[in-house]
């Protein structure tokens, strides 16, 4: 048969709307996702070239009632005409430099289109070699159009209105023109972008300054904000480079594990903070857990697997990611054969886990050590009420709703509670309250600081204000910011040689089935008693703000002699002085730290710390005796009176009570 038509297939303009939505999903961030990085690939090209550059990006959001405006400045190494026709008037061209082998993420050509498309309409506005150029992208009628307009010499006012005072750099500004858009709060988008598992390199990259800004409606910088991203604070339990088997590629494996629990990519998706960033050439294609993408145990371990035969791949056009840019697509043969890799090396790490795991569920005391230890907690409490007074019941953060009056600290003067967890991605408060006029006027300017820069003071100055249900009450309300997961920060109030300290610890996501402060509704300071064997050795007993609980550390060396990870070994005399020892030595230290710091015991100004220790060497004098009466059988202390035993009396004791003085 003869050839009648031969030419380029068409491409449908439907088809651009339908490829947008399926990449943005009219989701802002991912929007953003592809303007950030185009701005980072620009300049990683100079980088690769040695030219130096500023690496600042700069996020403009610009809320109108109709057609709210989001701009993304870079000082990178702008557009001139042929870059704006092949880079902007292409669909799918290769431009991003990928495949001369820049480290970019640039792979398809399209993702600024996507962007423009996903969200209304856009312009790129941009300066190359002194020479202002400026393109539009627009579907009108269910028609795409690329619009240029002629290059012309960037003038002061220029540079001025595009805020590109010096050199090269581009603007790229998408008009929200669709009316199914939302825009989220400024705080929310802030932490959107800075957690989204494709930016987290370049926001942690000492080379780039990216800033985000929130405009009025006359273009005013109504807010302005630096981002960054830490990964959370976790010990490395694995460091490999290992050979992908069938295939001439290695794989750089590094696993971390946090102290506190994350949150999973099967939970909050691009924006989790666990699971491995696999990487390629220092750009980030995916987040995952592969097959333990649900499974508990594997929820304290992050990192990344670095493989850079997967640029390789991508130059040949093999469909190792998915062309809606979700990630790695795992039905590829080498992919399958890298999942299956790093998998065997995970598998023996969450099996720890769930080892681990199952020994702590499995560490219960007996019940007879229980039962001492509840009555032995009352009279901890007893003592701690004597020291420092009535301690609040322990409700401390209610904020006094309902007819019980709120708890005030001891000292008049206090955060409330003194313990927090804090969520990276959620808003936190603490209570500041003082006796007034006691201890504090009303409308008394308080300044609050941190001991870390991971945790946010976003009131650094907070006022006293009355409570109108109580008299004699004023409380202020602290908010704070978590940055890093795993961070402890002791937050600090000052006024009027008065201070006051809360612990803060930042966590990804909140452990299910334990609603915040729930140890604490029993009432008392000490509420329990709890044998750790993953508690840190070189501290063999310490106080546990959090779920006010006194923890034994069973693998400390002189406590691992006496007793195993259940408190067994109570039974024994040395184990009952050695326990009675240590609970006597962490509820003196604590109730002295607590009586100083809430002035309940006099403390010269610079001199906490040896009003601390010779607090704790009275109350040890003073109530040593007690404790050791609550874990100490009485055979096994001298001058026990043997009348004091339970049970009927001896022979020989009725025979002595019943003589008659002659």
């Amino acid at each position: 048969m003869t050839i009648e038509v031969n030419r380029k297939l068409g491409y449908a303009d439907r088809f651009a709307l339908q490829q947008a939505d399926q990449a943005i999903r009219k989701d802002i961030t991912r929007a953003l996702v592809e303007l950030i990085t185009n701005a980072n690939d620009s300049y990683h090209r100079l980088e690769d070239a040695n030219t130096p550059s500023a690496g600042r990006i700069v996020i403009e959001i610009q809320r109108r009632f109709n057609d709210s405006l989001l701009r993304v400045h870079d000082s990178a190494e702008g557009f001139n005409e042929a870059d704006m026709d092949l880079k902007v008037g292409n669909y799918g061209e290769a431009t991003s430099g990928f495949q001369e082998g820049h480290s970019v993420r640039g792979l398809w050509g399209r993702g600024l289109k996507d962007a423009f498309f996903g969200l209304g309409r856009g312009t790129v506005c941009s300066i190359r070699d002194g020479v202002f150029h400026r393109c539009s992208l627009r579907i009108a009628n269910g028609t795409t159009n690329y619009q240029r307009e002629k290059g012309v010499r960037s003038s002061r006012a220029i540079r001025r209105q595009y805020n590109l005072p010096t050199g090269n750099g581009t603007v790229m500004e998408i008009v929200i023109s669709r009316p199914e858009i939302r825009i989220p709060q400024f705080d929310t988008l802030r932490r959107m972008i800075e957690r989204h598992f494709e930016l987290r390199a370049i926001m942690s990259n000492e080379n780039r300054s990216v800033v985000l800004r929130d405009l009025d409606s006359r273009g005013k910088i109504k807010k302005e904000v630096t981002l960054q991203y830490k990964a959370p604070i976790g010990d490395q339990v694995l460091d490999r480079e290992l050979n992908v088997p069938g295939f001439p590629a290695k794989v750089s494996l590094r696993v971390y594990r946090s102290d506190v629990p994350l949150s999973m990519p099967s939970e909050e998706g691009e924006y989790a903070d666990g699971g491995l960033l696999i990487m390629s050439q220092h750009v980030v294609l995916g987040l995952t857990l592969l097959k333990f993408e649900n499974n508990e145990y594997a929820a304290r371990f992050y990192g990344t697997a670095t493989c850079d035969y997967l640029h390789t791949l991508l130059k040949a056009d093999e469909p190792v990611l998915t062309a809606t840019r979700d990630g790695i697509n795992w039905k590829h043969q080498f992919t399958r054969a890298l999942k299956e890799l790093i998998e065997n090396e995970l598998t023996p790490l969450v099996e720890e886990e769930r080892k681990r795991a199952q020994a702590d569920e499995q560490t219960t005391i007996s019940k007879k050590l229980r039962e001492r230890l509840n009555t032995a907690l009352e009279q901890l409490n007893s003592i701690a009420m004597s020291e420092l007074g009535k301690m609040g019941g322990g409700s401390g953060g209610n904020g006094g709703d309902g007819p019980e009056p709120p708890f005030m600290p001891a000292s008049g003067f206090g955060f409330v509670p003194e313990y927090i967890l804090l969520q990276t991605s959620k808003a936190a408060s603490l209570t500041l309250r003082a006796a007034i006029p006691d201890k504090l006027e009303a409308g008394t300017l308080v300044t609050i600081e941190s001991s870390s820069p991971e945790v946010m003071v976003l009131t650094p100055q907070v006022v006293i204000q009355p409570r109108e249900d109580f008299t004699g009450v004023g409380q202020a309300r602290v908010e704070l910011e978590g940055r890093q997961v795993g961070t402890e920060a002791i937050i600090t109030a000052r006024i009027s040689g008065l201070k006051c300290e809360a612990l803060v610890k930042v966590i990804s996501k909140k452990e299910p089935g334990r609603p915040p402060h729930s140890e604490k509704k029993r009432g008392g300071l000490f509420r329990d008693v709890r044998f750790d064997p993953r508690a840190e050795p070189k501290q063999r007993v310490h106080f546990d703000r959090e779920k006010s609980q006194i923890v034994v550390a069973t693998k400390a060396p002189s406590v691992a002699a006496y007793f195993d990870e259940t408190g067994k070994g109570h039974e024994e005399p040395q184990g009952q002085v050695l326990l009675a020892e240590l609970i006597t030595e962490a509820v003196c230290r604590e109730v002295a730290r607590r009586g100083v710091e809430n002035g309940n015991f006099l403390a010269p100004a610079g001199g906490q710390a040896d009003a601390i220790q010779r607090e704790y060497i009275r109350l040890q004098n003073q109530y040593a005796h007690r404790v050791h009466a609550c874990f100490v059988d009485r055979q096994y202390r001298r001058g026990a009176n043997v009348s004091d035993r339970k049970g009927r009396p001896s022979r020989a004791e009725m025979l002595q009570n019943a003589a008659v003085a002659a």
